[in-house]
């Protein structure tokens, strides 16, 4: 997954603090706890529906392999798991030269559709978040929203790698080891 996500779930546990400083001096009021609500369950369809983008990739991904290459990956992701010492670039070169020419195409096709859709998504949550806070944030919440995006460049990953991300447990787009973000994150629950 992109790191838009974690971005953004970080500025909102911080979002009293941070989001409502206002630069002369006068913070807007802070969430009231029906807006506090709004916003956690607005965070949570988002991260459910990014979860559903990330298991459609997956599948796409196992789909785009042949039978004895989904076995392949599966043996070589297991080794990972008890090496002493893995090596993730190593085996992700190693996946990338021992597939197809069809199979990276499709893999790499797989993964742009799914960057193209999670920035829809995240749009979209960003608009539906800012229409949820308090009266005054909204505009300071966009510029540190807008500085967030300025940050992040998408990485370009070839298929072996985006094998490992996608597949191995603990691994995700981004190349955060810790899983799908949006399963890690995320505001706080109201109070």
């Amino acid at each position: 997954m992109n790191r838009g996500f974690l971005a953004l779930a970080l500025a909102l546990s911080v979002f009293p603090i941070a989001a409502l400083a206002d630069d002369n001096n006068t913070p807007p009021s802070p969430p009231t706890p029906a807006q506090r609500q709004a916003i956690f369950q607005t965070f949570e369809k988002y991260r459910q529906q990014e979860e559903q983008l990330h298991q459609q990739l997956r599948y796409q991904i196992l789909s785009s392999l042949t039978p004895v290459h989904r076995r392949y990956v599966g043996t070589l992701i297991g080794e990972l798991a008890v090496a002493p010492n893995p090596d993730f670039e190593a085996t992700a070169k190693q996946l990338d030269r021992a597939i197809s020419g069809s199979e990276q195409s499709r893999i790499l096709a797989a993964h742009q559709q799914f960057e193209t859709q999670s920035k829809a998504l995240h749009e979209q949550m960003k608009t539906e978040l800012q229409s949820e806070l308090p009266a005054g944030a909204q505009q300071r919440w966009g510029h540190h929203d807008d500085q967030n995006q300025q940050e992040h460049t998408p990485r370009q990953y070839d298929a072996g790698t985006l094998l490992l991300k996608t597949l191995s447990p603990g691994h995700d787009m981004t190349g955060d080891e810790h899983g799908p973000m949006m399963m890690h994150g995320g505001p706080p629950p109201p109070r």
